[in-house]
């Protein structure tokens, strides 16, 4: 049945990162947390869980880590802006260690070029009204 709540319904959703807290040869389970949320996989579920050990400055927008290492590379000028350089930096709690070429990191600093999104979010809400 993939995670094994106490009651229906959990709180836990794709996406979300965990810490694995525990694992039990004896009851063969695996004991995840996600920021105070726990949830029990039994060995025969370990494909509802996807292990990371790196992740992207996107999927990192609203979290924080004690440490940050930051590789910068040489990309699309699109994705090199100062926005993105900023969220990337302030992931990072108490340590942080970038990687990279000094050149496409002072690109990235005078990049503020920002993409307009046509999301039609303005037509979406006029026709709530």
């Amino acid at each position: 049945m993939g995670i094994k709540p106490e009651k229906c319904g959990n709180g836990i959703f794709n996406g979300e990162m965990g810490t694995i807290t525990r694992i039990s040869n004896i009851t063969e389970t695996v004991e995840v947390s996600y920021d105070g949320k726990n949830a029990v996989y039994g060995f025969d579920e370990l494909d509802q869980i996807e292990h990371s050990y790196a992740i992207t400055v996107h999927k990192s927008q609203g979290s924080e880590f004690d440490c940050v290492i930051l590789p910068i590379v040489k990309t699309a000028p699109m994705l090199l802006t100062r926005n993105l350089l900023y969220t990337a930096i302030t992931r990072a709690k108490k340590l942080l260690i970038i990687i990279g070429s000094k050149d496409v990191i002072n690109f990235m600093i005078r990049n503020t070029d920002a993409k307009v999104r046509n999301t039609g979010l303005d037509y979406k809400m006029e026709m709530i009204k």
